[in-house]
């Protein structure tokens, strides 16, 4: 994490007496929390695969249902009105460019002024914090492929890139011919024999 965040993040764990566990990369979730019970005390988890802006926001984000599971138990959304207003106040002190470059600072503003119950959905969002990702040169994110274009999933299935529908692409499997929609920012592997 970027290192003017440290002692904010340090604080908070500490205060909250919070057991953090960075996890291997998992496909369905950044973050996780989970509250006191048998004994045990808060327990987060985050991706310890995320680059270190979108580790913040997670971080941040996972605190933020702390708060809130704090203040209201079960009574609420998870993701409701006062899990938004908590994280935002959360996030205000560290939207600032010793934290986050200057490109990210406007995405960021923009998607705290509406929190969805993930980073991943908000494509903006999602872009921008990907941009810092370390990807390797034989991955792209599916939007970045031409239509008709063959690539494969992380599961080494083979597909093709048809049009897009919303925040998802149309594409056939080459082996079984089905269609699933593919999320457009989806790391992919081109594939050499690419058709356009």
């Amino acid at each position: 994490m970027p290192e003017p965040a440290l002692g904010y993040a340090a604080a908070f764990l500490v205060e909250h007496r919070v057991q953090l566990t960075l996890t291997r990369g998992r496909a369905t979730k950044l973050g996780d929390y989970r509250h006191p019970w048998q004994g045990k005390g808060h327990r987060i988890t985050v991706n310890q695969t995320l680059n270190k802006y979108a580790f913040v926001v997670t971080l941040i984000h996972e605190f933020a249902h702390l708060l809130v599971w704090e203040q209201h138990k079960n009574k609420v959304k998870p993701h409701g009105d006062e899990w938004k207003k908590v994280f935002v106040t959360l996030m205000q002190p560290l939207l600032q460019p010793s934290i986050f470059p200057g490109a990210l600072l406007p995405v960021l503003l923009n998607y705290l002024a509406s929190p969805k119950a993930s980073s991943c959905s908000d494509p903006d969002l999602l872009r921008s914090l990907s941009a810092y990702d370390a990807r390797p040169a034989h991955l792209k994110l599916l939007e970045e492929l031409p239509e008709g274009a063959v690539f494969a999933n992380r599961q080494n299935r083979i597909f093709k890139k048809q049009e897009k529908r919303r925040t998802r692409y149309l594409c056939t499997e080459l082996a079984s011919g089905k269609q699933y929609l593919i999320h457009h920012l989806a790391e992919v592997r081109v594939s050499p024999h690419s058709a356009q």
